[in-house]
Parts: C-alpha cells; structure tokens; sequence
C-alpha cells in the first residue's frame, strides 16, 4: 500500500545502521515513488554517512543517486547534478552496471535543464549504450525518454521525435501492459516547444494539429493506465504538464474558454503543492499565452517575465531561456523593438552564463577525474609495492630461489590436496657436501657463489611443476609436483650428476662441489614435520654412504 506525503516517518530519529543500509535505500525509494522527498532525503543521508565512514564505494554511490533523484524533485538541479556526476563515478567502481546507468539518466536530465545539453546528450547516450548489455526492464525505455529530452531542448527535433518514440515502443516490449505515458507527454511538450521556437524565429503562429494528435494520445493512456509515468512519485508532475499542454494547445486555437479551465486546474495545483518548482514556470508560460490570445501583449510580457523569475528560481535554465524568446516575440508583435532587444540582450547573457558554468563544470569534472587517476595510481603503485614485498619476503636474498617461508606455504597447500594413488608428496632435502671446508678453504665469497650455481643448477634439473627452495645455510629442498617416488629418484639422480659435471674450476682452482639427497614419499595422515625430518634422516643417510 502507499503511503501519502504527509504519513509519519518510521525511520525518522532513528540511526540507519551499515547492516540495514539496503533496506534503508529501499524504503527511501518508496518514499520517492508516494512524493515523499522528505522521507527519501533523510534515508538516502544517512545511508550516505555510514558507506562514507565504512568506505563502502556502492552503496555511497547508491545513496547519492537517490539523493540526486530528491534533489531533482524539489528543483535543486544544481546539487542534483553534483550528486548524480559522483553517483556516476563511484557506481562505475563498484561495477553496478544498472545503477550506473540509472544515475547517467539522472544525470543526462539536470545536465540538459541547467543548458548543459552536450553533456547530457554525451550522458544519455552512454547510458543507451550501457542499458544494451542489461535485461529488458524499465531502464531501456527510460534512457531513451531522457535522450529524447535532451535533444528535444538541444533543438535537434527530429532526433528527439526518435527517441521519445522508441521510448514508449520500448515500454509495450517490456511489460505490454504498462504506461507510455512519459514518453508520449514528452512528444506533446517537444511540439509545443518547437511551435514557440518557431513562433520566435519566424513570428508565424503555430499551428496546433500535430500537438492536439499527441495530446490525444496521452489522454488515451491516462483513460486506460492512469496518469503514472517511467518515473513513479511524479503523478502531480505528469497531471501539470498534461494540463499546461491541453491550455497551451486550447490558447493558440483560440478557444479561451478551455484554456482558462486548464489554468484553473494549474492554479488547484499550485495551491496544494506550494512549492516553486519548473512547473510554475510553466504555468506562468500558459498565463502569458492565454493573455495574448485574449490581445493584452502587456500582461503577456509581464507574465513570461514571471515565468523566467520561476525558472530561475527552479534552476532550469532551459525554460528560462524560452521565457525569455516568449517575451522577446510578444514584444516584437506588439512593435516594441527597444524592448524586444532589451529583451534578446538578457537571452545571450543567460545562454553565456550558461556556458561559463558549463565549462566550469567540464573542468571541474576533469579535475575530479585527474585526481581520481592519481589515487588509482598511487593504489596501484602501493599494490604492485606491496606485491614486490611479498614476493622478497618469499625470496631467499642470496640465491633468487624460494625461502623456507615459500617452502611451509607449498608444503601446507600440496599435503592438504589429495593426490593419486602411488603419486603422494615426494621431498627431497639437499645438502651440499663439505660446505665447511669449501667456506674455510676458498673463502665465504666463493661459498656465496657455490650456493647460487646450487640453486641454479637444481631449478634446471627438475620437471616443470616441481619446487625448489633453500631452507638454511647449504641446504636445499625440491618438492616434487605429482611424482611416483620413481620419478623423483631419476630426477634426483639428475641433480647429483649435474652438479658433478659443472665446471667449478671457473669459480675457483681445485674447487669440487658434490652434494647428498634425502629423498622421502609422504605418508597417509602424516605431518609436514616428520615427512621432512624422515627426508632429514635420509640425506645423512646418503652422506654417510659417501664418506664411507
């Protein structure tokens, strides 16, 4: 069941803890969708507390889509369109796709309302691209519905007319029995707006046919869905603009009767609602129409001026900027040129205000993204640091072979996994023969050096799979990657006689390096430790044998 605007909050006074974060931007979402935009703001923040002191980059992402989402609604499109642009970057992060694409919508509309219509259309059109690699839902048709937005106030109509079109084609694919309502009053609204830009260029009055055919389309929709859009929570939004096109249409026809019923459902509207939003606006742009229609050019310039004061107010600059051309052309008709540049003058100063604020934006953004380059920069010099350190805290300074640290983790993961029958753990502990004497005898450096060519020699002796590690001092150990203890024998044998034919006379004159192996096979159940200490018995064993 919804609940109305002014229900009590549930959650207010409460703290939203970091376990509930989920349900909070849930029932913030509700509350969007009954116009509860009190309720959503107080979720959505305090969801954004907990992810900014958790660091938890999706939901923070999350709880500053929706917060752009309020602050859409009550016409705070400027801190809307900082929200979204943040909500953009960190849910590009955190890899939620449909999210990401949700807050590009979002984006894409404040964007184009504040007359940054490159940036939208650039926004939208990367969320259609995005939107292509996801389920059929609502976010196909949505995108497409702000695409055609933008373009609609980018003036490029014929693009518009497109995307609004396959917008509401896109809501009778996803689900056939939902609204196209969005879509459809957007096409309404896109001819209107083309007939006042034409009006403006061309002082020729706008024929209505087209407007009145589309009109009629969403008066159908509202008869069989209702008036509920894309968008859930707009319902009064919807309901206004459906009204302040039907007085439009009715003022430039000539009917004044039926424009001055839809104005008085606009001023119902404005009563109960009590909030200056875009819609004012609007209201004031139907006023001045129907002032003119009714041959008072002097109420009707005074009433588009209200209409760019709201505009303003609401921060959308777009509808200012054709407040601005309706009072322009109401002048012009009524043969006040003074007025009607005076006029056109305060146009280039918007549309260059507008500009400014725009670049300043785009460096802005790009100053948020360098910086974000660099902290990804420093995350991945402090990673691949990290990794280098792990890799020497792995590495037997000496030799550049693994030390007895690597061994213990190798010896853990290979005794924990089941091997074949005959093909357990076989290890083998070397000892390099008389390491003593070849210290005493030839000095620690050409000991040193002995040690190195050991470690060198062993790696080439062994199979691909099979480890070498240094343990201590002159002793070595290979464990053998699923061998018979047959295997491993023969690569033992290997080892011994590679180190016997290598030519130690280039280290040092009468230099001879030999080495003992004890070559064990693990047993079923039986430790680390005394696999290598039976490996230990057996290499002493070995040099004993020798000696002898």
């Amino acid at each position: 069941m919804r609940r109305s605007a002014g229900a009590g909050h549930a959650w207010e006074g409460q703290n939203v803890t970091e376990g509930n974060d989920d349900i909070a931007l849930h029932r913030a979402h509700e509350a969007l969708e009954v116009g509860d935009i009190e309720q959503a703001t107080y979720l959505a923040r305090q969801v954004l507390k907990n992810a900014q002191a958790g660091r938890n980059m999706l939901h923070e992402g999350r709880a500053l889509a929706c917060l752009a989402d309020c602050d859409r609604q009550l016409s705070q499109l400027r801190r809307a369109y900082s929200n979204s642009q943040s909500a953009v970057h960190l849910l590009r992060q955190a890899q939620d796709l449909a999210g990401e694409v949700m807050a590009l919508t979002t984006l894409a509309h404040v964007a184009t309302n504040l007359g940054r219509v490159d940036e939208a259309i650039e926004s939208a059109l990367l969320a259609v691209g995005l939107s292509d690699g996801l389920p059929l839902s609502h976010l196909q048709p949505l995108v497409h519905n702000y695409l055609g937005v933008a373009f609609c106030w980018g003036q490029d109509f014929g693009r518009a007319e497109s995307a609004l079109e396959r917008s509401a084609d896109l809501v009778h694919v996803d689900e056939p029995s939902a609204s196209p309502l969005q879509p459809l009053l957007n096409l309404a609204f896109l001819e209107a707006f083309r007939l006042a830009v034409l009006r403006f260029e061309s002082g020729i009055a706008p024929p209505v046919g087209k407007l009145n055919a589309r009109l009629a389309d969403c008066g159908d929709i509202i008869e069989r869905h209702g008036d509920e859009g894309l968008l859930l929570g707009m319902t009064e939004a919807t309901r206004t603009l459906f009204h302040v096109l039907k007085g439009l249409a009715a003022a430039w026809s000539g009917d004044l009767t039926a424009a001055a019923g839809e104005l008085q459902w606009c001023d119902a509207w404005q009563t109960r609602d009590g909030r200056t939003t875009w819609l004012v606006g609007m209201r004031h742009w139907l006023e001045a129409e129907a002032a003119w229609a009714c041959h008072d050019p002097g109420l009707a310039a005074d009433l588009g001026r209200e209409m760019i004061r709201a505009a303003t107010q609401a921060e959308h600059e777009q509808l200012a900027c054709l407040g601005h051309r309706v009072v322009a052309t109401v002048e012009r008709a009524r043969g006040d040129s003074r007025a009607e540049a005076d006029e056109l003058r305060r146009l280039h100063q918007r549309e260059q205000a507008i500009r400014r604020e725009a670049l300043d934006s785009r460096d802005q953004a790009a100053a948020r993204q360098l910086e974000a380059r660099t902290s990804a920069n420093q995350i991945l010099r402090l990673e691949s640091r990290s990794r280098m350190l792990e890799r020497l805290s792995l590495e037997d300074s000496l030799t550049r072979i693994p030390n007895r640290r690597a061994l213990d983790r190798q010896l853990q993961a290979r005794m924990a996994t089941p091997m074949d029958a005959g093909r357990q753990t076989c290890v083998a502990l070397i000892d390099v023969d008389r390491f003593k004497q070849i210290n005493d005898g030839f000095s620690h450096h050409v000991g040193d050096q002995v040690l190195k060519v050991v470690a060198s020699v062993l790696t080439q002796s062994v199979r691909t799979g099979d480890f070498v590690a240094r343990m201590a001092g002159d002793e070595f150990v290979v464990l053998f990657d699923r061998a018979t203890l047959a295997e491993a024998q023969q690569v033992c044998a290997r080892m011994k006689w590679a180190i016997h034919q290598h030519g130690w006379e280039a280290i040092a004159p009468g230099l001879r390096v030999s080495i003992s192996i004890g070559l064990e096979q693990a047993r079923a159940g039986e430790s680390m430790q005394t696999l290598l200490q039976r490996s230990d018995d057996r290499m002493y064993a070995d040099k004993r044998g020798r000696s002898a």
